[in-house]
């Protein structure tokens, strides 16, 4: 067995830490449990799935199996030391600032040099896929509730939680646009 890198784990190192710690899975299962789940609040790319897998075996904090024939599939499961290193970042303190990346607020931001026209699209279309986003949620929360574990459950709380109070922003500005209209 190789000796174990240390290194700095990301994001996504504690991502698949945490999905494998439910159960061992391929670089193709994690990519699918995540697109349904944390994929709703937590961006990033797929191809990460297939690359942080390999670099945890390297780690010492995942093991690897490799099926004989066929397409010589890659399982992965996690390994005490890996369950030690997620059970250290769930302890340490969390207080980075939130990451805010909407582009709807960045065209908001540069709308002097638009049109009147412009605002209002934008101000429906944001309220609309808040909305949107909103409802799925809520559909999706009510297929998970009986199974999901409580903080699984908390975390779809709180994406419409925030999907209901920004698509209220944009109902109540564009509300505030069409008064000014009649005056």
């Amino acid at each position: 067995m190789p000796e174990p890198r240390t290194r700095k784990l990301t994001a996504t190192s504690y991502v698949v830490l945490g999905m494998l710690s439910y159960s061992p899975a391929t670089s193709y299962d994690l990519k699918q449990w995540i697109s349904n789940t944390i994929g709703n609040f937590w961006a990033f790319a797929h191809s990460q799935l297939y690359d942080e897998p390999a670099r945890l075996v390297a780690d010492g904090l995942v093991a690897e199996e490799v099926e004989e024939g066929g397409r010589r599939r890659r399982t992965y499961s996690i390994l005490p030391a890996g369950r030690e290193a997620l059970r250290d970042w769930l302890s340490a303190p969390t207080d980075e600032q939130t990451e805010v990346r909407d582009l709807g607020l960045l065209k908001l931001f540069f709308l002097n040099f638009g049109t009147r026209k412009d605002l209002l699209q934008l101000t429906r279309d944001r309220r609309e896929a808040h909305r949107a986003r909103a409802d799925a949620y809520e559909e999706q929360r009510a297929e998970i509730v009986d199974y999901a574990d409580r903080w699984q459950v908390k975390t779809m709380e709180l994406g419409i939680r925030y999907e209901r109070c920004v698509e209220q922003f944009w109902a109540d500005f564009q509300r505030e646009l069409e008064e000014e209209e009649l005056r």
